[in-house]
C-alpha cells in the first residue's frame, strides 16, 4: 500500500516536465531575406518567460515577438552579422513548485551570391603574349565555398575553390591566346556550395585577339608596255587589320616608298616602273612582306649626245663624243643626258659624213669615243641611235673644226659655228614648301639661267638621302596627293657645263578616318562596373578624340583615344559622341552605353517607360543633330570643357 501511494505523487511530477523547441534546427538562408526563429516551450501551466542571446556576448540585432508559450526571434532583413549561435532560454514559475530553467540553441547560416561576376583583362590580348584576365565576385558568403571556374568554350581552364574570408572574391586566370581564339567566348563561373545546394551564376565576354599579319597574297609577276597603266594588290589577314605599304627595290636592294593601301595603281607606266616591288602588311602586332617583277616593255627613248670639251674646236685637240641611253631599270643615269631603250636597249654611234655612216662604237647603255688629234676631215654629223626590240630612236650632232690650212670662207664658217659661250645654271627658283590634303592637287616649279638652257630634274629623298626621279621638266604636277608624295624634293637644273640644285618639302595631311570603337567587356554594364573603351582611327596630324555623353554634354578628352570609365551608375547610361579631330577635319561615331537590369519582375512603375525612352531618344537625336550642325560649320566639335 506504501509503494502505491509512492507512484501516485511521482507521476504527476514527470509529466509535466518543462521543454522548450528551437525550430529550424539548421537554419540557412539567403542575405536579403527573413528568417524566423521560432521557441516553443512545453511543460509549463504558467506563462513562460523567453530570454534570447547568443553564446558568446554580442547583440542578435533581431526583433523578438513573444505569444504565451511561444516566442519568435525574427531577422528581417538577414545579414552576414546575423551569423552566429542563438540561444532561446525560459523560465516556467509555477505555484507551489520551485521555478524551472531550460535553454536550447541552433547555428544560424546565411550565404550570398547576389550578382554575377564580371571579367576585365590587364591589356589588350595579343596573340603569344601571356596576358591577365580577372573575375570578380562581388559580395559573396561564405567566401570559402566559393567554386570559380574559368572555360574556353565548353573546356575548362582553371577551377580555383580556395579563398581568403573576403567579400569580394577574385580570380585571375593567366593565358597566352592564339590568332585561332579570336572571336571566341570565356567564361567565369562562380559556384557557392552551401551544402543543402548549390547556387551558381556566371559571366561570358568574347576575346578580341591581336595577331600580326599572315596569309599575305601578292600580285603575280607583271608585263607592261611602257605608257599603259597597270594595278597591283597585295593583301593579308591579322587584327588589327593590316595596313599595307609598298617600296620599290633598286638593284643595290635599297627601296623608296612606292605607295600606300592594298591596291598600288600607276595610270601610265614609265622605265622607273620596271623592277621588284615589296608589299609590307604591317600592325601593332608585326609585319609579313612579299615581292613580285614588273618588267616594262617598250621603244627607247631619243638620245641625246654632247661633246666634252665643250666650245670651239681647232685642228689638234681631242673631244669626247658620247651617247647614253638608260636601259630599264639596269641602265646608268648621268646628269648631263639621258636616253631609255629597256632592258634590251642598244646605243650605236656612227659619223654619217666623211666616214661614210661607218659605225664607230656600240654598246649596250651608253657609248662614247675620243678622237685625238683633230682635223678638218673630222668634222661632220654624227648620228646616235638607240634600239632594242620594240624599235629605235636617232638623234645627231654636227662637228665643226677649225683648221688654219683651209680657205678664209671655211675658216669664217667654222668660226662661226664655235662662237657659242656655255656656262653652267645659275639663279635657281623653287617653290616654297608645301602643305597639301591628301587626294588633291598641287604643282611644284623649278627655273634656272644657263647656256645652254639647263634641263631639270626632279627627285624625291627619302629620309635615308637616297633619291627616285619625280619628274622631268620645270613643271612638276601631281593631281591627286598621296602619303608618297610627301617628303622632301630635290630639284636638279643640268646643262653641259654643270649643275645647280634647290630643295623644299611637301607636307601631305589627311583628315582622320577609318575610326572604329570597341568596348570591353560590354556596352552593357551592371551598377558599380568599370568599363574601357578603345578608339582608332588614322590621320595626320595625329588626330586628338573627344567622348561626349549627349545627354548632359559632359566631355572627355584623350590622347590615345582611350577612356577608363569607373563605378558607372544608370547616370552614366545614354547616347555617346567620338569624335576624333585634326586640323584638316574631323570623323565621328556615336554608340549607347545601357544599365543591366537584374530584377526583372513586373513593376506598376514600366507603364512609363515607353514614354521616357521615346522623349529621352528625341532629346538625343535632338543633341547629336546639333553636334553635327556645329561640325560641319567648323570642321571640328566644339564642345563644352566641362568633365
Amino acid at each position: 500500500m506504501t509503494t502505491f501511494a509512492l507512484w501516485i505523487v511521482l507521476l504527476p511530477t514527470a509529466a509535466s516536465k518543462f521543454v522548450l523547441n528551437l525550430t529550424p534546427k539548421h537554419p540557412m538562408a539567403r542575405v536579403g531575406d527573413s528568417l524566423v526563429l521560432t521557441c516553443k516551450a512545453s511543460g509549463c501551466a504558467e506563462a513562460v518567460t523567453f530570454t534570447w542571446s547568443s553564446l558568446i556576448d554580442r547583440s542578435l540585432y533581431g526583433k523578438t515577438e513573444t505569444n504565451g508559450t511561444v516566442s519568435l526571434q525574427i531577422f528581417n532583413p538577414l545579414e552576414i552579422h546575423h551569423v552566429n549561435t542563438v540561444v532561446c532560454k525560459g523560465t516556467c514559475r509555477t505555484k507551489g513548485e520551485d521555478t524551472q530553467n531550460t535553454q536550447t540553441s541552433t547555428k544560424v547560416n546565411v550565404y550570398a551570391l547576389p550578382k554575377d561576376p564580371t571579367i576585365s583583362r590587364s591589356d589588350l590580348l595579343t596573340e603569344g603574349q601571356e596576358s591577365n584576365l580577372t573575375c570578380t565576385v562581388p559580395d559573396v558568403y561564405p567566401a570559402k565555398r566559393l567554386i570559380i571556374e574559368w572555360l574556353l568554350g565548353d573546356e575548362v581552364l582553371l577551377k580555383q575553390d580556395e579563398h581568403l574570408e573576403v567579400q569580394t572574391v577574385t580570380s585571375v586566370l593567366k593565358y597566352r591566346p592564339t590568332a585561332q581564339n579570336n572571336g571566341q567566348n570565356v567564361t567565369c563561373r562562380a559556384t557557392l556550395d552551401i551544402g543543402i545546394d548549390k547556387r551558381t551564376r556566371e559571366t561570358v565576354a568574347s576575346m578580341t585577339i591581336q595577331y600580326s599579319p599572315r596569309n599575305i597574297i601578292i600580285s603575280e609577276n607583271t608585263q607592261v608596255k611602257i605608257g599603259d597603266g597597270f594595278t597591283l594588290t597585295c593583301r593579308a589577314e591579322g587584327n588589327p587589320e593590316p595596313t599595307v605599304l609598298w617600296r620599290k627595290l633598286d638593284q643595290d636592294g635599297r627601296s623608296v616608298v612606292a605607295g600606300e593601301g592594298a591596291t598600288l595603281l600607276v595610270e601610265e607606266a614609265s622605265w622607273s616602273h620596271g623592277g621588284e616591288y615589296e608589299c609590307v602588311a604591317h600592325n601593332v602586332v608585326g609585319n609579313l612582306t612579299a615581292h613580285m617583277t614588273v618588267n616594262v616593255q617598250g621603244p627607247p627613248e631619243k638620245p641625246v649626245l654632247y661633246l666634252s670639251p665643250s666650245g670651239e674646236l681647232k685642228a689638234g685637240d681631242s673631244v669626247t663624243i658620247t651617247c647614253q641611253s638608260e636601259s630599264g631599270p639596269q641602265g646608268h643615269v648621268t646628269i648631263t643626258c639621258q636616253s631609255e631603250s629597256g632592258p634590251q636597249g642598244r646605243v650605236a654611234l656612227r659619223q654619217l659624213s666623211g666616214s661614210q655612216g661607218a659605225e664607230l662604237q656600240s654598246n649596250q647603255g651608253h657609248t662614247s669615243i675620243t678622237v685625238q688629234s683633230l682635223t678638218a676631215r673630222d668634222s661632220g654629223l654624227y648620228e646616235c641611235q638607240a634600239t632594242n626590240p620594240y624599235g629605235k630612236q636617232t638623234s645627231s650632232i654636227n662637228i665643226t673644226v677649225f683648221d688654219e690650212l683651209y680657205t678664209e670662207t671655211q675658216r669664217t664658217t667654222a668660226t662661226v659655228a664655235s662662237m657659242t659661250v656655255q656656262y653652267s645654271p645659275r639663279n635657281i627658283t623653287i617653290s616654297e614648301n608645301t602643305q597639301v590634303k591628301i587626294g588633291d592637287g598641287f604643282t611644284l616649279t623649278c627655273r634656272a639661267e644657263g647656256n645652254p638652257e639647263p634641263t631639270v630634274l626632279w627627285r624625291k629623298l627619302d629620309q635615308d638621302g637616297r633619291s627616285v626621279v619625280a619628274g622631268e621638266g620645270a613643271t612638276l604636277l601631281v593631281e591627286e596627293a598621296s602619303w608618297s608624295h610627301g617628303g622632301e624634293y630635290e630639284c636638279v637644273a643640268h646643262n653641259v657645263v654643270g649643275n645647280l640644285t634647290a630643295h623644299m618639302t611637301v607636307n601631305v595631311q589627311a583628315p582622320p578616318t577609318n575610326l572604329s570603337v570597341e568596348v570591353f567587356p560590354s556596352a552593357e554594364f551592371e551598377k558599380g562596373q568599370n568599363v574601357t573603351i578603345w578608339s582608332w582611327a588614322v590621320g595626320v596630324p595625329t588626330p586628338s578624340t573627344t567622348l561626349v555623353r549627349l545627354r548632359d554634354g559632359v566631355e572627355l578628352h584623350s590622347s590615345d583615344g582611350t577612356f577608363h570609365l569607373v563605378h558607372l551608375g544608370p547616370e552614366h547610361a545614354g547616347l555617346y559622341l567620338l569624335n576624333v579631330t585634326n586640323v584638316v577635319g574631323h570623323q565621328s561615331l556615336s554608340f549607347s552605353l545601357s544599365v543591366s537590369i537584374q530584377d526583372k519582375s513586373v513593376n506598376p512603375k514600366t507603364v512609363i517607360i515607353p514614354a521616357a525612352c521615346f522623349v529621352f531618344m528625341t532629346a538625343a537625336a535632338a543633341t547629336l543633330l546639333r553636334f553635327l550642325k556645329r561640325a560641319k560649320q567648323a570642321s571640328s566639335y566644339e564642345l563644352a570643357r566641362t568633365v
